[in-house]
């Protein structure tokens, strides 16, 4: 957990500067009010140096129960913020007094009208350092804040440079040039064997391109659009590979409306029907289960291969893209899970929320 002061220049001399002006200040006052220069010096460079010391380490108590709590903020979790707010500022308070009062009364103990008035100022001090404690307080919210909207705008920015680049990679990294391709030759051999069979699996085409590439400006569509366009994708594979092609969906109907990435689930089945059906002669069938639990979409898609069979290498954009975009929408890197068992292959993707 990096201090955002000691991590930041320009913090760290604001930070600094105000503490020197506090100091400054301090000693003026007690000297043209109170006491001696010399005496004033030494009051406001213990009393201050301390209270800094102690401002910094301030953040970490602060910033850990926030850590812990900010995905479930509730009534209760505001309770326990503010009995944890007031107990760590009354015992900052207590040790900024009694470690000041103490260091301040044995370097000037031979003065004994120093010691009475720092005895009877022990008030004023208290009620003073409780405000510079708020202040304090409410700085490293504000701070934390602010940190975390940086961080926000961050993935933001690098959520639409990855939308970006998909729009100019799309028939690249979503739609694979070889199944265009494949599908285009497949469309003339029909359209002289069987023309009605081509003009559908032209049509099959269009939609599925169409979808790919409309409406680029939306992030998330709703898991009935997603599977729709797989079925797409598969009829049309279909085409050329028959039965040896099988596709099963259970789908739960709570489900279809959750909203998930868009082309989020595309590279799972290209991924199947690449190692599954491109290097073996035998049926490949390809699972696909959606339900809900806890309060989570999971989607798994699993397909059997031949493990003896020497596996394509691929460009790594298939289940990398996956990961990368569930960091990107949901700030995790654990919403993907991968089993391998046998001559099966399953991945699962976690949705957290549904919206």
């Amino acid at each position: 957990m990096l201090h955002p002061i000691l991590a930041q220049k320009r913090l760290f001399y604001g930070f600094m500067a105000g503490w020197i002006t506090l100091f400054l200040g301090h000693t003026l006052f007690l000297s043209y009010q109170y006491l001696p220069f010399a005496d004033a010096l030494v009051d406001a460079f213990i009393y201050n140096g301390v209270f800094m010391i102690l401002s910094v380490a301030l953040y970490f108590p602060l910033a850990y129960p926030e850590d812990c709590t900010r995905n479930a903020f509730n009534k209760k979790s505001f309770f326990y913020h503010a009995f944890h707010h007031i107990t760590t500022g009354m015992v900052t308070l207590a040790i900024w007094l009694g470690a000041s009062f103490f260091l301040s009364t044995q370097l000037l103990s031979q003065n004994t009208e120093y010691i009475n008035f720092a005895r009877s100022s022990l008030p004023m001090r208290a009620a003073f350092g409780g405000m510079l404690i708020v202040l304090l307080i409410s700085m490293y919210h504000f701070t934390s804040f602010y940190k975390h909207l940086e961080e926000k705008n961050t993935r933001e920015e690098q959520l639409k440079k990855m939308l970006k680049e998909a729009e100019l990679k799309a028939l690249k990294a979503q739609l694979n040039p070889h199944f265009l391709f494949n599908s285009l030759n497949s469309i003339s051999s029909l359209t002289i064997s069987d023309p009605g069979a081509a003009r559908e699996m032209l049509t099959l085409l269009s939609d599925f391109l169409r979808y790919a590439l409309k409406r680029k400006e939306e992030t998330l569509l709703p898991l009935r659009e997603e599977i729709k366009n797989i079925q797409r994708y598969l009829e049309i594979e279909r085409v050329r590979f028959g039965d040896r092609l099988n596709c099963e969906f259970d789908m739960h109907p709570d489900c279809l409306n959750v909203h998930v990435p868009a082309m989020l689930l595309q590279p799972l089945y290209e991924n199947a029907i690449k190692h599954g059906l491109y290097e073996s002669i035998d049926p490949v069938c390809i699972q696909t289960h959606c339900r809900k639990r806890n309060h989570r979409l999971e989607i798994s898609v699993s397909n059997n291969f031949d493990p003896e069979s020497t596996p394509i290498k691929g460009e790594g954009v298939g289940l990398e893209n996956i990961r990368s975009k569930l960091l990107l929408f949901y700030n995790r890197t654990d919403l993907m899970s991968i089993h391998r068992e046998n001559n099966n292959f399953e991945v699962t993707i976690s949705i957290p929320k549904s919206t």
